[in-house]
């Protein structure tokens, strides 16, 4: 398994400052959520069509992969240009991947509104997920929903996963939400070992309702146990940090937490040889 981070966790850094820290760091990957206080990297010049050859050099030049373009797309919105808007957004996003070599899109399921049942939502959603899956495939990229919102726990997005059945369409199985819905870890991980495209990792203690971020090894979620599980499904793909930064600025700053991610991470993947 490789380690990447998610530059939500750093959201004031330039694209060089990302990419020259997460190789000084020890980082195989990069997944793209906003750069240089900007979260729709749609606006940024680095992701220009002129200047997607040169972004896509940098990456490779460092010995960087970028793992994944995440939207913030969803597909549960009463206005009707909202949910066009999110088409469009997961569209553009899996073009970009596409130019930057990038195999997945993250988007997200969204909240099923009060009055629509699980079952017609989940029906909802895969609809929309066979859609962009068909896009996706043209250009080599996969769509990957990822464990949140009405659609926290293994078992909501496996039913999703069924009724979508499409080979570019994946799930990046974020640890942390699931664990705190109640559901068993190794529950979670059965559901999902299927569609398993990205491992989102972070440790966490609940507070109150919320779940408060902490150092990896120094929260609650059974990080190392998840990995046995992942190792034993025989998954070697990413394990990718979300230190949300974005949304909890008060957080420590990426030059504590990313390195602290590497030297922990390594140490618990070294037990499993």
């Amino acid at each position: 398994m490789k380690l990447s981070f998610s530059t939500l966790g750093c959201p004031a850094w330039s694209l060089e400052r990302a990419i020259e820290s997460a190789r000084l760091y020890g980082f195989s990957g990069m997944e793209l959520r906003g750069i240089d206080n900007e979260l729709d990297i749609r606006n940024l010049p680095d992701f220009s069509s002129g200047n997607i050859e040169k972004t896509r050099a940098m990456f490779n030049d460092a010995g960087i992969e970028i793992i994944s373009v995440d939207s913030s797309a969803s597909f549960f919105h009463k206005e009707q240009e909202k949910l066009q808007n999110s088409v469009d957004e997961a569209r553009d996003y899996i073009t970009l991947a596409s130019e930057l070599g990038a195999p997945l899109v993250r988007v997200f399921g969204g909240s099923i509104p009060d009055g629509i049942s699980f079952e017609d939502g989940a029906n909802q959603l895969a609809s929309y997920l066979i859609q962009l899956g068909d896009f996706a495939a043209e250009k080599g990229v996969i769509v990957a929903l990822e464990t949140h919102d009405s659609f926290l726990t293994g078992k909501a997005v496996a039913a999703v996963m069924k009724k979508t059945n499409h080979d570019s369409v994946g799930v990046v199985w974020d640890i942390s939400n699931c664990f705190w819905t109640g559901e068993p870890i190794d529950e979670s991980a059965n559901l999902l070992a299927p569609y398993i495209k990205n491992v989102h990792m972070k440790d966490s203690i609940l507070d109150g309702k919320d779940a408060k971020l902490v150092f990896i090894g120094e929260g609650d979620i059974p990080i190392q146990k998840a990995l046995k599980i992942l190792a034993s499904m025989g998954y070697d793909g990413y394990l990718s940090y979300e230190w949300e930064k974005v949304w909890q600025p008060d957080l420590p700053e990426p030059e504590e937490a990313f390195p602290q991610y590497v030297e922990k991470m390594n140490e618990y993947l070294g037990k499993l040889s």
